[in-house]
């Protein structure tokens, strides 16, 4: 946490010190004698929360995990139109990955192309460019992570978890097949460690089977 914001939550605590003094000094002699104090009672909850508060912002252990992924990288998409079995679409592309916002996420930004199809039906190669943001949210406990690209205008979001080796992330979303008028198609997504030099993503359409994978993404360290 930067310096500035440390002096801020202090001098708020300090406040809140400072008002609760001056509220119980104003209370009548007597009043509520040999029980609770309301007015201290009060502040002391608001300092507990702002303590409990203050926990949950800092990075902790499980952001460091996240560490594996930073770097510069070489991809290799795999894309299953036919789904699983059928020969794959390949494509190649890049990603650089950074720590942002004092190490509390991870940005990554892709820059590739995709196989897709046009109006006409035929398939053909178009710039794809990506943005993701990852982080551990130590309020819920859990790994999130968002997804936005210039082939659309929806943000993907997913909530997971890593086993208990911290190579293994899984995490489960929901997307939309608007060309079939599907929405809300229940997904999940898998990012293995491999090593320091290589990890693969997938995507498992799980509407469709527990193993449907449709695409595999290997980054390998540039």
């Amino acid at each position: 946490m930067k310096k500035k914001s440390v002096v801020a939550i202090s001098a708020l605590l300090g406040v809140l010190v400072l008002f609760s003094s001056r509220v119980v000094s104003q209370e009548k002699p007597g009043a509520n004698a040999g029980g609770p104090q309301p007015a201290q009672e009060q502040i002391k909850a608001m300092q507990e929360g702002m303590r409990k508060w203050m926990a949950t912002i800092r990075p902790g252990k499980q952001h460091k995990l996240l560490e594996a992924f930073i770097g510069s990288w070489d991809t290799t998409t795999k894309m299953w139109w036919g789904g699983p079995g059928s020969p794959p679409v390949v494509t190649q592309g890049r990603s650089d990955v950074k720590w942002v916002l004092g190490k509390r996420f991870i940005m990554e930004e892709h820059h590739g192309k995709m196989v897709m199809p046009d109006e006409t039906g035929a398939m053909k190669k178009v710039p794809y460019e990506g943005i993701g943001m990852t982080g551990y949210n130590n309020g819920r406990n859990v790994f999130e992570s968002s997804w936005t690209s210039n082939l659309g205008t929806e943000m993907l979001t997913m909530r997971g978890g890593v086993d208990p080796s911290g190579k293994v992330f899984r995490s489960f979303g929901q997307m939309d097949e608007l060309m079939i008028g599907v929405i809300g198609r229940t997904v999940k997504y898998v990012n293995r460690i491999v090593n320091e030099d290589k990890h693969v993503f997938e995507i498992i359409d799980l509407h469709a089977g527990d193993d449907y994978k449709v695409v595999e993404i290997t980054y390998v360290r540039r």
